[in-house]
């Protein structure tokens, strides 16, 4: 019985040794007859170094998250992400109040109402392009609505993005308005809460050239509603004889026993003492988290020649940076506004 068994998985891994090459072998025509790429990494750009670069040319240790990817994944807040990056961590203290650590680094504990303290700097940067979004005493969380990519670059980043880079940089780079395309597009969402309210989301964004290859601009608003799941259900409190500080009430016990009848050798509570309810602010689902906001982006072309130096080739001009491109070289300026 033993060797047909034998047998049996001896044939089995003699098919499947057998099988593997003669698939490679077949699809190897298909392949390239097929498209290139099947087989070949994606390009990923950054400016991590303040200049497009290809990913696997910049010397920093860092992650990006394309809008490919952010699109797959479902990506919408900090929280959403973070999972995906295996050195940042975080201590979340509440939407809009995440704090971020890198490389296991951190700038000390938060303040909080009782310590009597000022907040701390982060010494995690957050940039939404090239604007720095960091507060005292936490990260801004911010919402990835019509992102190209979302960059995390390991510290210490202090020489490229200053004060509050120790550990390092997460960076949003939004989509740049588009000077000769008109493009628009809408998501939508909804979700419900189990015990709890439901969940909606909406992002609209549109692209619209305002004068073809010369100037644009790019508006996203979005509002996402998330159902809040904690109940604040009646209760009441009364003071008891036990209580802590129960003495600044001032009323003995006499005899061993407080006015209620209950034996103690303390203090106790006075006859007629308030019992506190929370009627007032009893409620379903009192934890709801809004997302909301709009961004508009604006972006001009313009044209400027000019000679760095004698050397030939002739070279010509952008913002004083050398470039081998054609005499006439585009020159675009990025506005932003948003809320």
């Amino acid at each position: 019985m033993n060797s047909k068994i034998s047998y049996a998985v001896a044939a089995i891994l003699g098919g499947v040794s057998v099988a593997a090459p003669f698939a490679a072998h077949a699809a190897e025509p298909a392949s390239s007859g097929g498209e290139a790429g099947s087989g070949v990494l994606e390009e990923i750009t950054v400016t991590a170094q303040r200049r497009s670069e290809n990913i696997q040319d910049v010397p920093i240790s860092m992650q990006a998250l394309t809008a490919q990817a952010l699109q797959q994944l479902n990506v919408s807040t900090f929280d959403d992400y973070i999972k995906f990056l295996p050195n940042v961590t975080s201590a979340n203290n509440g939407p809009g109040q995440n704090e971020v650590f890198m490389r296991g680094l951190s700038a000390g504990s938060q303040a909080s109402q009782g310590s009597g303290s000022t907040g701390v700097w982060p010494n995690v940067a957050i940039y939404l392009d090239n604007q720095s979004g960091q507060l005292p005493n936490r990260n801004l969380d911010i919402y990835a609505a019509d992102i190209n990519r979302i960059e995390v670059l390991e510290g210490p980043q202090g020489t490229l993005f200053g004060a509050g880079a120790q550990a390092g940089v997460i960076r949003y780079i939004t989509n740049e308005p588009k000077l000769n395309a008109v493009e628009a597009n809408l998501k939508a969402g909804y979700g419900v809460t189990a015990h709890g309210d439901p969940n909606s989301d909406l992002t609209a964004v549109l692209n619209l050239p305002l004068i073809t290859d010369k100037m644009a601009v790019r508006g996203v608003l979005y509002n996402d509603r998330r159902g809040g799941y904690i109940d604040n259900v009646p209760a009441t409190f009364t003071r008891k004889n036990t209580d802590i500080g129960i003495s600044n009430a001032g009323l003995p016990a006499v005899g061993g026993q407080c006015p209620d009848g209950l034996p103690n050798n303390g203090f106790c509570v006075p006859p007629g003492s308030p019992v506190i309810d929370n009627t007032a602010v009893t409620a379903r689902a009192i934890n709801p988290v809004t997302y909301q906001g709009v961004r508009v982006e604006g972006c001009t072309n313009s044209t400027m020649t000019g000679t760095c130096s004698s050397r030939s080739p002739t070279r010509t001009w952008t913002r004083g940076a050398c470039s081998t491109s054609s005499p006439m070289l585009p020159m675009a300026d990025r506005f932003t506004l948003w809320k």
